[in-house]
């Protein structure tokens, strides 16, 4: 085994150790951001770049449906629809039906849009994802390395002591 000068073998092994947790912990949240962010965050960003601001109308609401509100907006003598929630530059609690809203929605497809600003949501996704990425990956790797043995001596114990 191969270690750097001045390094004691017990530092060489935690060091080692350290660096497979953290890969494997780098690489499950890459695993799990990147999948997280292709469901809104993506869509927000071309919205927050190339979105165009219009008024549109709420259709109808969903509150116990995590505030959901349902809008049409015309563009070019044509209405379109969407779903979003209140907020992010709207009413939060007090929409009625029939209530103007601000939407966004994209010049070169009309039927990708959003209620509210992209800016605002953007904000709002990103802790959540960002979280999901560090909390999901150490928490599997802890059951991972706790219910399968030889997980766990892989990860922790030095090469030349787990053949003896």
């Amino acid at each position: 085994m191969l270690r750097p000068l001045g390094c004691t073998k017990l530092a060489y092994r935690r060091a080692r150790n350290l660096g497979k947790f953290f890969a494997l912990w780098l690489l499950g949240g890459v695993a799990i951001t990147i999948p997280l962010s292709q469901i809104n965050l993506v869509r927000f960003l071309r919205l927050k770049r190339q979105g165009i601001r219009t008024n549109g109308l709420v259709t109808d609401l969903e509150p116990t449906n995590h505030q959901a509100v349902h809008y049409s907006f015309k563009v070019a003598g044509r209405t379109y629809s969407g779903i979003g929630r209140a907020g992010f530059g709207n009413p939060e609690f007090c929409l009625t039906r029939g209530q103007d809203l601000i939407v966004y929605y994209l010049p070169s497809d009309h039927f990708e849009s959003c209620a509210g600003n992209p800016k605002e949501l953007i904000s709002n996704e990103v802790p959540p994802i960002v979280l999901a990425g560090i909390t999901f990956p150490l928490f599997a790797l802890g059951i991972y390395s706790w219910r399968f043995p030889p997980f766990r001596r892989w990860l922790f114990v030095p090469r030349s002591a787990s053949h003896t």
